[in-house]
């Protein structure tokens, strides 16, 4: 489930919640097909119209009452779009974009929409997109129901090149495809709650990073990145636990085309059972499983590695403590294995696993006693669904993977709020936290933060407080559990920090684990001149920035991650 809910929110399903006004509906529409407007598919199942003539397109778009898939003609919508970029390539053929900036050589998720500029009255917002050199864009309010978004396209940069506009706020959406230079105008009927929003904020206006003709294809290549190893049964070929070779493959792809990084072959990739006497309390091990869920996580925090796991001694034996979700994984939420279990399921996981432990004079201080009372107020709470997104997404604009911009999360999480709730209260008590509000939807907390003279990109860099008690629970994702039982035992100190603002790279930067760690001889007969002992995994697991940071107060709450700037990190951080 949790693959299923982050891959939804980073694929940005897109599905409508808006409701029409049903008065003058069916005369307004008739009169429209009556002055020459066709009806056309509407890729969020509403009610669109299209008129063109030389140099002019006009669109009409009347919201569905029920919203998106509540008729079964949406569907056929959304199949008349798909066949139609391959029925008429000549308006919807355009250069395969990389990514939406300049030099991007990603192709996964380039079917993300990337913010241009809010459409609000009296203003105008000009840009270059992709096809044509010149764009001028204003909203016009026309009466109490109705207002009217005007975009000129002019210089463009060949015949056969079209740009994909995505226009929402967290109550409408509309996606456009401007083929041909000139005028092209698209009228919106609304709700008094939509006119609402547009008359504070108005509408976000987004380039969609591709073509139509290649939406569909981005999309299926990035579902590679996920698709396969569902189930903790080793045994079963593709649904098995262990990641496919096409995971494996896109996912190392992926990553070098999304940061420059390239995971190299280990040319010895022996597992490596250490006598659990050398694994020592408060251990660090990173993971990495090529499953496109840690991938995410290295791309948008700059991590070698995407899960974060603790190692923890009592008299019974030793443990490995994480925080975990994973379907392919035995056991859910916060738990502690024995170490010979978690090796087995770790294995049978396609696991790539580095214990990196503590410096001796750190070790000395962590307190296990300490640690394991902690761990038994949190044994089986929840994996941190609500705070996923917040470990990372430390600053209004550096902290965001150059194809996601922080404005399409809330219109996208709306659109599947309004389809599966569940997966829009992922991130909705979140913001309600972050805004003092109880149980208001996206739409709602909008006017919150308007009302509040703030921006949803400085409400999602607001510091996750571990204070927070969401509705299944306290949330810690698995680097701010490690954080949490480090804390726990002492070392910290009586340094403020919240936990849930770290991530596997916070984790493995800390100053207290040991860079040149004194290595059992089986790690150094099995990875000569390997700096710490890599237990399995077929890739060579690097950790550049590796014990660089002292704590100190709030820690990672202001951090930029950018790919473009190597992750750097200033000083402070």
């Amino acid at each position: 489930m949790q693959k299923i809910c982050i891959a939804i929110l980073f694929a940005i399903v897109l599905a409508s919640p808006a409701l029409a006004n049903p008065s003058s509906y069916v005369d307004s529409f008739e009169s429209h097909l009556e002055n020459g407007f066709e009806r056309v598919s509407h890729h969020f199942g509403a009610e669109e119209l299209l008129k063109e003539v030389e140099g002019m397109a006009e669109h009409v778009v009347y919201w569905p009452k029920n919203g998106y898939l509540s008729e079964a003609d949406h569907v056929l919508d959304v199949y008349s779009v798909m066949a139609a970029s391959y029925e008429n390539p000549e308006k919807y053929n355009t250069d395969n974009l990389i990514g939406c900036d300049v030099g991007e050589s990603s192709e996964y998720f380039k079917f993300a929409p990337y913010f241009i500029g809010d459409a609000t009255y009296g203003n105008t917002i000009n840009f270059t997109s992709h096809c044509f050199a010149n764009n001028t864009l204003t909203l016009s309010y026309i009466d109490e129901e109705t207002v009217q978004i005007v975009h000129i396209a002019t210089n463009p940069s060949s015949k056969m090149c079209s740009d994909a506009f995505f226009m929402a706020n967290t109550q409408h959406y509309h996606w456009k495809n401007v083929f041909f230079h000139g005028v092209h105008k698209t009228t919106f009927k609304l709700t008094p709650e939509q006119m609402l929003e547009v008359n504070r904020t108005g509408i976000q206006i987004f380039r969609v990073c591709d073509s139509v003709s290649h939406i569909f294809p981005d999309i299926l290549k990035t579902i590679l990145l996920f698709a396969g190893g569902f189930t903790p049964n080793p045994y079963l070929p593709f649904i098995g636990s262990h990641p496919t070779f096409w995971m494996v493959k896109t996912n190392i792809d992926f990553i070098e085309k999304a940061t420059g990084y390239r995971w190299q072959k280990r040319q010895n990739t022996s597992v490596i059972h250490l006598d659990p006497s050398e694994i020592h309390s408060g251990d660090f091990l990173a993971v990495t499983r090529f499953d496109g869920l840690d991938q995410i996580i290295e791309w948008g925090a700059g991590s070698h590695s995407g899960h974060s796991v603790v190692a923890l001694r009592n008299d019974t034996g030793l443990y490995f403590l994480e925080s975990q979700a994973a379907w392919y994984w035995p056991r859910v939420n916060i738990q502690a294995n024995s170490y010979e279990n978690w090796m087995q399921w770790a294995q049978n996981a396609g696991y790539q696993v580095t214990i990196l432990p503590l410096k001796p004079e750190w070790r000395a201080k962590f307190n296990e006693t300490s640690a394991w009372e902690y761990f038994a107020t949190m044994e089986g709470v929840p994996y941190g669904y609500h705070n996923f997104l917040f470990g990372w997404v430390d600053t209004e604009r550096d902290s965001w993977p150059p194809v996601l911009s922080p404005e399409v999360l809330a219109p996208a999480l709306s659109m599947m709020e309004s389809i599966i709730p569940a997966v829009g209260m992922i991130i909705n008590e979140a913001i309600n936290f972050r805004m003092n509000t109880t149980n208001l939807t996206l739409g709602q907390l909008s006017g919150v933060i308007y009302e509040n003279n703030m921006t949803w990109s400085q409400v999602y860099a607001m510091p996750e407080l571990d204070e927070w008690d969401y509705s299944d629970g306290h949330n810690f994702v698995c680097s701010s559990f490690v954080t949490a039982i480090w804390r726990a035992g002492g070392l910290f100190g009586d340094l403020e920090i919240n936990a849930a603002e770290f991530t596997p790279r916070d984790c493995y930067s800390m100053s207290w684990i040991d860079p040149n760690p004194e290595l059992p001889q089986v790690c150094k007969d099995t990875n000569p001149g390997y700096p710490w002992c890599q237990i399995m995994g077929d890739y060579v697991m690097e950790f550049p920035q590796v014990s660089t940071v002292d704590p100190y107060a709030r820690m990672n709450e202001r951090c930029p991650s950018k790919a473009s700037d190597n992750y750097y990190r200033p000083p402070g951080c």
